[in-house]
């Protein structure tokens, strides 16, 4: 077995380092590409900006022009965490027309939610569904919602190997990352966990009043890129809009912040997972925002301006090749309306049930999901 394991960001690395791990105790031939920046490096550009581990020695080295460099072996497998977007989309399909190789992704996040965005996501992601293998997903509900979506590919509930490993915290970690967010023993710490969708200015103005308050010392962890994105940017610089807050900017923080902070605030996302996980305090505010019925509105997918990254008609019907707003509409059905308002009410239902919650992001949650996936593709046939 020979597998190659690429990641082109730190994102992409905390999903995956489980699986590298696994891999490498189970023999496998394995060559490794990553990327630990918190932001997305090429790399046919940015070389110098990855890291390399392979456990053998040239086999029959063949040269790959997606990386950029040359591999020790023909590739059986491919595992990545990303499909739709570069520098993933092109590695794939050099891996699978030129190296005729399989191809498996890593779902890094729980889909526990449906919506006009999941539909139209979905939508885009069928166009790669044919390239790819096996997509591998944390539970049998987020498999449910995907297919309700209209997703095609071959689905494997393991569990999200996110969580194998990132929550092994060594204590000087712990005490640097004190020392370097100043955090103030005296007081409670919350966590933000942030959003770029619809929801953004509600949930900014529900943190500002947190921010406000004396007792708390409070933190906010964005998406992966959103300081750097051009919508958001202006909220970053020149001064955090959160005044008392301080932004986790380097990804790789974000695992020890989850246990330094006691409170966490947002509303149910696949980030709440490990809060789940952690035992840690959450404050969910998705009923302050009416979020069951707006993941039943529609109609912001048929704006070009808004706060959220799905306000954007042009770019739907730009990314489909669509010629009438009607084939839009024809996605957004009323009849899939109905489907996820009874798939959401599990979550809706749930939200003061802890335990039945990590059910519906993780079949498991024993930090056995890496192990899965390499036995998965150690005793594919196919």
């Amino acid at each position: 077995m020979n597998l190659v394991i690429f990641a082109s960001d730190n994102k992409g690395v905390s999903s995956l380092n489980s699986v590298i791990q696994e891999a490498n105790n189970a023999g496998i031939n394995l060559w490794v590409m990553i990327n630990q920046d918190t932001q997305l490096k090429h790399p046919l550009h940015n070389k110098k900006s990855y890291q390399f581990f392979t456990n053998c020695d040239n086999i029959d080295p063949i040269y790959s022009n997606t990386l950029g460099m040359q591999i020790p072996f023909k590739p059986d497998w491919l595992i990545i965490n990303r499909e739709r977007w570069e520098p993933e989309s092109s590695i794939i399909m050099e891996f699978k027309t030129k190296f005729n190789s399989k191809i498996g992704l890593v779902e890094p996040n729980a889909w526990i939610l449906n919506g006009a965005e999941s539909r139209l996501e979905t939508y885009s992601r069928n166009r790669f569904a044919p390239y790819i293998d096996v997509f591998f997903i944390g539970s049998q509900h987020g498999i449910d919602q995907q297919k309700l979506a209209g997703f095609k590919g071959n689905l494997v509930a393991v569990g999200n190997p996110k969580y194998d490993l990132n929550f092994e915290l060594e204590e000087k970690n712990l005490n640097y990352l004190k020392d370097y967010y100043k955090v103030e023993e005296t007081k409670s710490k919350y966590l933000f966990f942030s959003l770029i969708n619809n929801q953004r200015p509600q949930i900014n103005k529900i943190f500002k009043s947190y921010d406000l308050n004396p007792n708390i010392q409070s933190f906010y962890k964005p998406y992966p890129g959103e300081p750097f994105d051009s919508k958001f940017l202006n909220e970053f610089k020149p001064t955090f809009f959160l005044p008392n807050t301080k932004p986790i900017l380097d990804e790789s923080h974000v695992w020890t912040m989850f246990e330094i902070c006691d409170t966490h605030v947002g509303i149910i996302s696949s980030i709440v997972h490990a809060t789940l996980l952690k035992g840690k305090k959450y404050i969910d505010h998705s009923l302050d925002l009416n979020l069951p019925e707006k993941y039943l509105d529609f109609s912001n997918v048929f704006k070009d301006k808004g706060p959220g990254i799905e306000n954007n008609k042009s770019m739907w019907m730009r990314s489909f090749n669509f010629t009438n707003e009607s084939q839009l509409h024809d996605l957004l059905s009323e009849e899939y309306k109905n489907k996820i308002e009874t798939s959401n009410s599990k979550v809706w239902n749930n939200l003061d049930n802890p335990t039945k919650l990590l059910t519906l992001f993780d079949d498991y949650n024993d930090k056995q999901a890496g192990k899965r996936i390499i036995n998965y593709i150690l005793n594919d046939k196919k």
